[in-house]
């Protein structure tokens, strides 16, 4: 299906979060506080639109070039990363609600585009049984972020797992909000805002249709991919699930340097009444740290343009190049990290407080960070391995 001319511009899309910046500024240290977005960020977003980008267009989806969410999530990070976080991987989300059976895509959004649709990824003691027509659930997952503004929840499991033990298929299922409950688990030391916390099912019933074998998700025309307009439907997702994570955290980075740079400006030491921005060794860590979030920037740039042109010419993606992709995502990040950290460890004790920015940039960085897509271990042994020309065990790092 051709693709026709998106109803927004990406620049007009971008401008939005530009308008939005200052007030979701403002809120950071509460929504922080809160442990998730408040309603009128929530509302906030609806209102501007910033949760279509993945929507296909028949569901009031702009029709915006695969990977602006790198763009959308790099910009709201320097703002808010909870807010940059929902906005962007929960988002994603929308594009894999539209590769289970078309019946379901209408039921999640037939009342009308303004959807959210999470996903919960943790099992704790979930069983699947088979019944006719459908399967009956138990179970609670965790890291559902923005479960409390969520309409509906993905998750996933094995089918009759104690009877047919690792032969058991493995599933996803869409849950709507009137089949799970939420566990408030959510007490860690970063990216607090995004609420993302249990849910729990307790004897439901989840009807066949609403569910989709792993192997149809991940892998090429899935049953609702024939009835939307762009190849993220369509496609097998290898290369490109987790790619949603990116910008928020390049923006962190990004931010987080900022609000050191504005701090240091006006400076002084606290015995010698100096004035801090002069010194040699905090303009050096300075200038490093820029340039190695600079260099992340230009590696995810790079690996979105390269997806998106591998996306729409329905390209395969070979071993090599999505080992590379992955070592290059977790060393972007790496490069993140470590530029936050020179320049929040020169803050002194500045740098520990909890209301200052640049630390809840820090935090919110270390544990965005610590997602599967972006490990530093899990992504680098890999690429390694290969490199010295060693096997690559299936599913390890691609």
């Amino acid at each position: 299906m051709d693709r026709e001319t998106p109803l927004i511009t990406t620049e007009a899309l971008l401008d939005r979060i530009r308008a939005l910046q200052p007030v979701l500024r403002e809120r950071a240290a509460d929504t922080e506080k809160r442990r998730m977005l408040p309603a009128e960020t929530i509302r906030d977003l609806f209102e501007a639109e910033l949760f279509r980008h993945f929507q296909p267009r028949r569901f009031g989806g702009h029709g915006v070039p695969w990977g602006i969410q790198y763009d959308i999530g790099r910009l709201l990070a320097h703002a808010c990363p909870s807010t940059a976080w929902i906005a962007t991987v929960v988002a994603a989300n929308n594009a894999y609600a539209c590769r289970f059976d078309p019946r379901v895509q209408d039921e999640i959004y037939g009342n009308g585009p303004d959807v959210l649709v999470t996903n919960a990824s943790v099992q704790k003691g979930v069983t699947i049984i088979s019944e006719d027509g459908g399967y009956r659930v138990n179970g609670a997952w965790g890291f559902a972020s923005g479960i409390d503004h969520a309409d509906w929840v993905m998750v996933g499991g094995a089918v009759d797992a104690a009877k047919l033990g690792a032969a058991a298929p493995r599933i996803f299922l869409l849950l709507p909000k009137s089949d799970y409950s939420i566990d408030d688990t959510w007490y860690v030391s970063g990216m607090r805002g995004t609420g993302s916390k249990d849910v729990v099912t307790k004897q439901v019933f989840v009807p066949a249709w609403r569910t989709l074998t792993m192997q149809a998700f991940w892998g090429p025309n899935p049953p609702g991919g024939a009835v939307n307009d762009d190849f993220i439907y369509r496609r097998d997702l290898t290369g490109f699930f987790g790619t949603s994570l990116l910008g928020p955290l390049v923006g962190m980075a990004e931010a987080g340097i900022a609000a050191y740079r504005e701090q240091t400006r006006v400076r002084q030491g606290v015995l010698t009444k100096t004035v801090v921005a002069e010194e040699t060794t905090v303009q050096i860590r300075l200038a490093e740290s820029m340039a190695e979030a600079k260099a992340a920037a230009l590696l995810m740039d790079t690996q979105i343009a390269r997806l998106r042109r591998v996306g729409e010419t329905d390209a395969t993606l070979g071993q090599d190049e999505l080992l590379e992709m992955n070592r290059d995502r977790a060393f972007a990040v790496r490069l993140c990290q470590v530029a936050l950290e020179r320049v929040v460890s020169a803050m002194g004790a500045m740098g520990i407080q909890d209301a200052n920015p640049a630390q809840r940039y820090f935090r919110d960085l270390n544990a965005a960070a610590t997602q599967i897509a972006v490990n530093y271990d899990r992504n680098m042994a890999p690429f390694g391995r290969h490199a010295l020309g060693l096997e690559v065990p299936k599913g390890l790092g691609i």
